[in-house]
């Protein structure tokens, strides 16, 4: 895991983000919006979401982690760890 830079991820910006691969409005995705079973997210979505997170922030999402990519809240930690930044609150 990186070492903690102290400076926040720009959630909203992530969500935005999230929102543009599931072309939703940004409202829709809330931290726990269930991507599957809420917002119907398939397996192209999830590696839509992967694919758009590496390219935005560098961050690689691999196959067993789009699994785990249940909420926006998991999608955020697990960008807020590849970073080293503080998670959100």
């Amino acid at each position: 895991m990186p070492e903690r830079t102290g400076k926040p991820l720009d959630v909203e910006k992530l969500r935005s983000v999230i929102a543009g691969a599931l072309d939703l409005p940004v409202e829709e995705v809330t931290d726990d919006a269930r991507f599957k079973e809420d917002l119907e997210v398939d397996s192209l979505i999830s590696l839509e979401i992967a694919v758009r997170v590496e390219e935005n922030y560098g961050v690689k999402i691999d196959e067993s982690q789009l699994t785990e990519m249940g909420t926006f809240r998991l999608v955020r930690d697990l960008v807020a760890d590849g970073l080293g930044a503080e998670p959100a609150a």
